[in-house]
């Protein structure tokens, strides 16, 4: 998904290197859009903001990961935050 190239660039940027085991096996990836994912079948479950919030997880470097706080904070759970402020104990997401 996320493709060798950033892979390589995050080894290089804290100096890092893989087993030996593993040169071999990796070969070379384009990164994937996360839109390539979504189906006539899921795409019921996909927004926008799933798709950034995902996309801000998954990354190779630690640095550029949303901390817990900003991923609670994402505008993906604004529904569950507005719902809380209500009081409303059922919602749908």
């Amino acid at each position: 998904v996320l493709g060798t190239e950033e892979l390589f660039c995050y080894l290089d940027t804290y100096d890092l290197e893989l087993d030996p085991h593993f040169d071999g096996l990796l070969g070379k990836h384009s990164k994937k859009p996360w839109e390539k994912f979504v189906t006539n079948e899921n795409q019921h479950l996909v927004s926008e903001e799933a798709i950034d919030y995902v996309s801000k997880l998954l990354r190779y470097d630690h640095q550029e990961r949303l901390t817990a706080k900003e991923a609670m904070n994402h505008n993906y759970f604004a529904p569950v935050r507005e719902a809380a402020a209500r009081g409303a104990s059922n919602f749908n997401v």
